[in-house]
């Protein structure tokens, strides 16, 4: 998979219903954490483009949905409709220039087609390979009834969860009890997207291999 880089574009859902300094201070906060985890090897920085959206290119194809779970858990925090669109192209990136817009290859192409199409998907990410892989985007499906059922409060405490925080750190940051933050951990189902993202590189291996 080295050769391999991960192409996300990214749109906001609902963006014509929040306030433009709204939605673009949200998308603003949510890029800069993801531009500050260092989990994260980036070969082209998050950056925002036609005011509502986002791409990037990651070079830890791994991590892709990783990214992908966090960057909605930081919108959905907000408000109750705000929400994000998530296409990943994972393949070869044989033309990588300084800027993704005028960057292109095989995985600029999968995920551009795929963001042309997620808009008739129940499901709110979407990877696309150069191999089929209807399993992994049945998994996918499954993730959604997972993510769609968040709150503002339990979108928050995943956002944490996502960076790395523990429950005392959270409790701290939020002037919440523990016991509190447990209720929303466990109430988000973080058990499940805990162990989704430990085998999604195993699941993305079976489809990567050439």
């Amino acid at each position: 998979m080295k050769a391999f880089r991960a192409v996300i574009t990214a749109d906001m859902v609902n963006y014509t219903q929040f306030s433009r300094d709204e939605a673009t201070s949200w998308l603003e906060e949510m890029l800069a954490i993801l531009h500050q985890n260092p989990v994260f090897k980036w070969a082209l920085k998050p950056e925002i483009y036609r005011g509502d959206s986002f791409q990037a290119v990651l070079k830890n194809v791994e991590e892709s949905m990783r990214v992908a779970i966090l960057a909605r858990a930081c919108i959905r925090k907000h408000a109750p409709n705000a929400d994000m669109r998530i296409a990943i192209g994972i393949g070869k990136t044989e033309q990588l220039t300084d800027r993704p817009g005028t960057s292109d290859g095989e995985a600029f192409r999968l995920s551009g087609h795929l963001a042309d199409k997620i808009r008739q998907q129940k499901a709110r990410i979407g990877i696309a390979l150069a191999n089929p892989s209807e399993p992994l985007s049945a998994t996918l499906n499954l993730l959604e009834t997972v993510i769609e059922d968040w709150t503002l409060a339990q979108s928050q405490v995943v956002e944490a969860m996502l960076q790395g925080k523990n429950i005392t750190q959270i409790a701290e940051m939020l002037s919440i009890s523990q016991p509190a933050v447990s209720q929303r951990v466990i109430a988000s189902k973080w058990w499940a997207i805990e162990s989704f993202l430990a085998n999604f590189p195993k699941q993305l291996s079976l489809y990567t291999k050439r």
